[in-house]
């Protein structure tokens, strides 16, 4: 270490603990835990971060796992595998265990959890600590690695989760009542993400406090029913299944609509059906057609979108589509940009050569 450097660092360590704290806040939870060994008063400064802890490894998990398709290295690449998930387990335990600070900005925990995990705890961490915005994503890279854990719903979430602002929760299991407990009792919560829950049939977003923003379903296997009455609420994606019933209460402030999945057929062969209320307040339509088959009479009934100034489709090439597209350019007078997505389908042909 040069002169310069050490006077740097010298001139560092001699700004209060709270500005030193903010500092490292800034930085990634694994950043911050590295400067403990700098000197005897960083030692334990990292332990009142109050940024966001961030333990996604599914990208990782996957490469782990993708290398264990050849079936000579199958047990090589998944014994990998378990050691790498549970030193990471273990290192969340461990971090979640040590902080001191009252509050944490974040707390984010993405990779494929098992029965010994302790979930519940990270779930009361993130009430101690009064978190802003709380992910968990338990998605197994194999469908025999994923194991759901059963969001609690007998927690005091009306003192726990007031801070509360952003909840994304995949391959969680959550009941009806924990959902609308936590639409209840988080005055705060601006968006709602939820993805691969397969125990709701039906839910009702709903509250005379709600101040949700942005809410997000997708693949909501047995979602059936699906009603909405958000005063605040700006956003609306769905992907999944074809509802029996989507029902509008009052969605003034909603502009930006994205359908995707099996719901999306049914979205443009009855569009003319959707309330022309919700689609005349539209700036913002996503559609991800896929491989969805849209009749001609269909294509020709789609009612005008006044206000629509993005148009996006996402679909195959197939010529229908591009029928599709020409109809719903024709509904939209005021439209600004278009993107399309062209999606091809990847067909593999075994080739004998004799």
């Amino acid at each position: 270490m040069n002169a310069k450097e050490k006077e740097t660092e010298e001139g560092i360590s001699k700004l209060p603990d709270d500005v030193l704290i903010n500092i490292l806040s800034r930085l990634t939870i694994k950043e911050a835990a590295k400067t403990s060994v700098l000197s005897s008063r960083w030692r334990y400064l990292w332990t009142f971060f109050t940024g966001s802890l961030d333990f996604d490894d599914i990208v990782d998990m996957r490469e782990y796992v993708l290398m264990s398709l050849d079936s000579t290295t199958e047990y090589t690449y998944s014994k990998a595998y378990l050691i790498r998930r549970q030193r990471v387990l273990g290192c969340i335990d461990k971090v979640l265990g040590s902080l001191e600070a009252r509050a944490v900005e974040e707390l984010k925990i993405c990779l494929p959890i098992n029965p010994r995990c302790d979930v519940n705890n990270w779930v009361n961490f993130a009430i101690r600590k009064r978190v802003q915005r709380l992910e968990l994503d338990f998605r197994g890279p194999r469908r025999r690695d994923e194991y759901t854990f059963n969001f609690p719903s007998h927690f005091d979430i009306r003192s726990s989760f007031g801070s509360l602002t952003s909840l994304r929760l995949t391959m969680v299991n959550l009941s009806k009542e924990a959902l609308e407990n936590l639409l209840r009792h988080c005055p705060f919560l601006g968006l709602l993400s939820l993805s691969w829950i397969f125990c709701l049939t039906s839910i009702v977003v709903s509250g005379p406090s709600l101040k949700l923003k942005h809410l997000q379903l997708k693949g909501l296997r047995r979602l059936k029913d699906l009603e909405i009455d958000a005063a605040s609420l700006v956003s609306f994606e769905y992907s999944g299944q074809d509802l029996n019933n989507l029902s509008f209460k009052h969605v003034p402030s909603l502009v930006r609509m994205s359908v995707g999945g099996c719901y999306c057929e049914s979205f443009v062969n009855n569009v003319r059906q959707f309330p022309s209320l919700i689609l005349g307040q539209l700036r913002t339509l996503k559609l991800e057609l896929g491989i969805a088959t849209v009749p001609e009479d269909a294509v020709y009934g789609i009612p005008k979108l006044p206000n629509l100034k993005h148009l996006e489709l996402a679909f195959f090439i197939f010529e229908d589509r591009f029928l599709a597209c020409a109809a719903f350019l024709k509904s939209c007078p005021l439209l600004h940009k278009l993107t399309l997505k062209l999606l091809f389908l990847i067909i593999a042909i075994n080739v004998h050569i004799l």
